[in-house]
């Protein structure tokens, strides 16, 4: 009877130590997958190379880890810059044609002078 006793025994310690390893290993995957937060969620953004390398090299500090996980969750495009472009031809144009309908006429010399102002002033 006291060997049935030891069998039960060693059976009992052996399915706690299995639960035991299963739990430090289902710990380690899920610690694994914390860490590796910011690199999945920036998996399809222009930058992620650079958030993965920021996440495993700095990740354990707290502070990259961070870093890379608001990068990871910032918006990916960049606002794009309102452009105006004045070709100095343009104003090399109108000047001319100024030139014209002051010489034909159909300008005053005043009128001349104040559209004249007018394109040399205007912002680039």
């Amino acid at each position: 009877m006291s060997s049935l006793a030891f069998y039960t025994a060693s059976l009992l310690l052996t399915a706690y130590d299995v639960g035991y390893l299963l739990g430090r290993f289902l710990g380690f995957i899920l610690v694994g997958i914390l860490y590796f937060l910011p690199t999945v969620l920036a998996r399809k953004k222009s930058k992620s190379t650079q958030i993965f390398l920021l996440n495993l090299l700095a990740g354990w500090t707290g502070i990259g880890w961070i870093g890379a996980l608001i990068w990871a969750l910032s918006s990916d495009k960049a606002q794009p810059m309102p452009v105006r472009i004045v070709g100095s031809a343009s104003v090399a144009n109108e000047l001319a044609n100024l030139q014209a309908l002051r010489d034909n006429g159909s300008l005053s010399e005043e009128e001349f002078h104040q559209q004249r102002q007018r394109l040399l002033n205007q912002p680039n």
